[in-house]
């Protein structure tokens, strides 16, 4: 009686295990195809745009798109901006940032280096006086790294800062010859061997009158959330007021060529790059990223269920009575149709969770991998075939 019983589900158990098996090494088949092609990418000089778009993609991109479309921008409570672009020379932004501590900002960041002395030594006197208020951050910049020990080598500072000591933040941004976004902000870095903090950071503690914590204690990953930052011209200070008294006040040029970056959602000015940080830091609304095994896990079990989905919708295609309706039913084109569909659906889903909890589900690989289920599925098909072939020849 043991001996039939066990004739009869060891089949079973076995058929189980193979199309267990059959259903993984489809899944792995399809990344190993995604990656050869990614790999391909990299190596190859004229596909070098395809690997470099590989490179830049995210989908928080596509969630502030879909943000942007899909209702206004909140206006910021918090930081305004004014803009100094048009203002002629020194003299004129040392009247333009007096007027605006005339109006009790809570902090001012001021986002230019006065570097050397000029000749109107009047304008120089005006700006080493308003350097000794505790309530402005002024810029400074490090060049030249040397290694992970020492950091940067040199920095920049305004003619003044040895005379007043005044509140200091560096404003470098990390620049890529080719591409590259700015989808996150250095907070310190280290300097002659010590730690320097960053212009945002500091603005950000003197507004909130304490250190603010944050995941990474160096990179801010900055959250674009479509934002409207209110814009004042130097001779209209004093008609605003109510946007500047106990406000975070950015003073620097919105239109400068020269300090303009590319971030998810466009061209944006250094300024208002350093708004972004700001409001980011002081909400602690920042981009959270799940860990890399967690995203290789999840982008695995996506691309199977996608596999599983796929292959249920095709048993109960071929299984029509019609023949025009398993015909109909197992086209390329309404195959494909339904996978874009719940490409989408992943896209829609990621955008949820990134909205109510500040998560950016990185499953652009898993997204990539769906389209070769097809051809990763005939591929294993054939290998089974020739090695079975192979073996009963042997045989």
């Amino acid at each position: 009686m043991n001996t039939d019983n066990d004739n009869v589900v060891e089949p079973k158990k076995e058929n189980r295990a193979k199309v267990v098996f059959e259903n993984l090494m489809t899944v792995v088949f399809a990344f190993a195809s995604m990656g050869i092609l990614a790999m391909l990418a990299l190596k190859l000089t004229y596909l070098g745009p395809v690997a470099q778009t590989m490179k830049d993609f995210s989908l928080t991109d596509v969630y502030y798109y879909a943000l942007k479309e899909n209702g206004s921008p909140d206006t910021s409570r918090v930081v305004t901006i004014v803009d100094m672009t048009d203002l002629p020379d020194r003299a004129a932004i040392a009247d333009g940032l007096e007027r605006i501590m005339a109006m009790n900002p809570k902090v001012v960041g001021v986002d230019v280096v006065f570097e050397g002395n000029k000749p109107d030594t009047l304008a120089d006197q005006w700006l080493t006086q308003l350097a000794r208020d505790t309530s402005i951050v002024f810029s400074y910049r490090v060049e030249d790294y040397v290694d992970d020990t020492v950091g940067y080598g040199n920095e920049v500072h305004s003619f003044f800062s040895e005379e007043v000591q005044p509140n200091e933040g560096f404003t470098n941004f990390e620049r890529r010859l080719v591409g590259g976004l700015k989808r996150n902000l250095t907070l310190s870095l280290r300097c002659q061997g010590t730690e320097r903090k960053s212009l945002v950071e500091q603005v950000a503690e003197h507004y909130a009158g304490t250190a603010i914590p944050h995941r990474d204690a160096k990179k801010l990953n900055v959250n674009y959330r479509p934002t409207a930052f209110r814009m004042i011209s130097p001779d209209s200070i004093e008609y605003h007021r109510d946007w500047i008294e106990d406000h975070v006040v950015l003073y620097g040029a919105t239109h400068e060529l020269a300090d303009i970056h590319y971030t998810p959602v466009g061209e944006m000015a250094g300024i208002e790059l350093l708004a972004y940080s700001i409001q980011t830091l002081l909400e602690q609304s920042e981009v959270k990223h799940i860990s890399g095994w967690m995203t290789a896990i999840l982008s695995f079990f996506i691309v199977l269920i996608t596999h599983l989905g796929r292959k249920a919708y095709l048993k109960w295609a071929k299984a029509r009575k019609s023949p025009w309706m398993k015909f109909f039913f197992t086209t390329t084109f309404v195959v494909g149709l339904l996978m874009s569909l719940w490409t989408i659906m992943l896209v829609w889903i990621g955008f949820l969770v990134f909205y109510l909890t500040g998560y950016s589900l990185n499953w652009g690989w898993a997204m990539a991998a769906i389209p070769f289920l097809g051809g990763a599925r005939e591929f294993y098909e054939l290998m089974i075939t020739h090695a079975v072939g192979n073996y009963r020849n042997k045989v």
